[in-house]
């Protein structure tokens, strides 16, 4: 059965569901990558990774906001990687490395630029929060590809116009 990052989401049961032939996940067993961008640390469902690219190659492109470094091209397919630093403003902006970190979502494609992976990490029922997950006595924060997304989207649709 093929089955949407929706569906997984929509589980109200431990039954295990097979996301396009490659792994099967439950809601009561998820994984999340543990990644910095610069000084900040971010964790994430890996459900959501579609593929982390080490020494990835960014094309740059012409006339977009300065925190879109480029493309990539990912198994034939371009995704915009963004510098998230450069997104909010931040007074360091520069990403050492390039480490690119490709989402899987349905309406777009875009990666963001990110310094390390940190870890994978399988946290028990009480470290997961609402804000993030506890990891070495510290809260990190989820990541969220969806404010990205809007961010993009607003300015890019102001360039058109």
């Amino acid at each position: 059965m093929q089955a949407t990052i929706n569906d997984i989401l929509d589980a109200t049961d431990a039954e295990e569901i097979e996301i396009e032939g490659s792994f099967a996940a439950s809601e009561d067993n998820l994984t999340y990558l543990i990644f910095s961008v610069g000084k900040k640390f971010f964790a994430i469902k890996t459900v959501y990774i579609q593929e982390i690219m080490h020494s990835a190659k960014i094309h740059p492109l012409p006339f977009v906001p300065d925190y879109i470094e480029g493309v990539v091209n990912c198994h034939g397919t371009p995704f915009t990687v963004v510098n998230t630093l450069k997104m909010l403003g931040e007074k360091d902006t520069e990403i050492t490395g390039g480490t690119v970190l490709v989402f899987k979502r349905k309406d777009d494609n875009f990666a963001i630029h990110i310094s390390n992976i940190e870890m994978f990490f399988e946290p028990e029922e009480q470290d997961i929060r609402l804000e993030g997950i506890r990891y070495k006595m510290n809260l990190i924060p989820f990541f969220d590809t969806d404010s990205i997304e809007v961010t993009m989207r607003n300015d890019l649709l102001e360039k058109e116009e």
